[in-house]
């Protein structure tokens, strides 16, 4: 299976997960069965977002490896500070600065591969700049302000790119 269908078929349902363990399980701590699928979801998204991580290196290596290492390398470090962030939820925030960070040559890879339009690479690093905002607003002023997650639509248009047009194949 190509690696674009793998993604077409992966980033989906990683942001639906995402989407359901971060927003909505915890609004649900007095019913603790689904809050507990909300971690669970959690530690799923994690797994995913290992494979993800390795598949967009393999989508892109051609492009720029080293471009498409730091992918690696970021996508891996959040992994960490999510998981804590199941016991201790202050660690997203931490989380947030590789989320931030794996965006910028995400974007960078996008806007030079020629398979994506080159404005979706643009939205990956105002992406960037979401996760990161929330991340310095929080230790900063204590909360994020709910401008701030705006910011991170970015990476929703490219998953939701992925998803439902792929990628056009290089021409040699």
């Amino acid at each position: 299976m190509k690696t674009i269908t793998k993604l077409r078929i992966l980033y989906p349902v990683w942001t639906v997960i995402s989407i359901f363990s971060l927003l909505y399980a915890p609004t649900l701590a007095s019913e603790s069965t689904l809050f507990k699928v909300g971690q669970l979801g959690q530690i799923v998204v994690q797994v995913f977002q290992i494979v993800i991580a390795l598949l967009l290196y393999k989508l892109f290596m051609e492009i720029d490896k080293e471009q498409s290492s730091l992918i690696v390398v970021f996508g891996l470090l959040g992994v960490p500070f999510s998981m804590m962030a199941i016991i201790m939820p202050e660690a997203m925030h931490l989380a947030e600065v590789f989320w931030g960070l794996w965006l910028i040559p995400i974007g960078t890879l996008v806007i030079k591969s020629g398979m994506f339009p080159k404005w979706i690479g643009y939205l990956l690093y105002v992406g960037s700049l979401g996760y990161l905002g929330a991340t310095v607003s929080y230790f900063l002023i204590g909360y994020v302000p709910s401008f701030v997650d705006y910011f991170t639509m970015g990476e929703l248009v490219w998953v939701i790119w992925i998803t439902f047009v792929g990628a056009k194949e290089i021409q040699n």
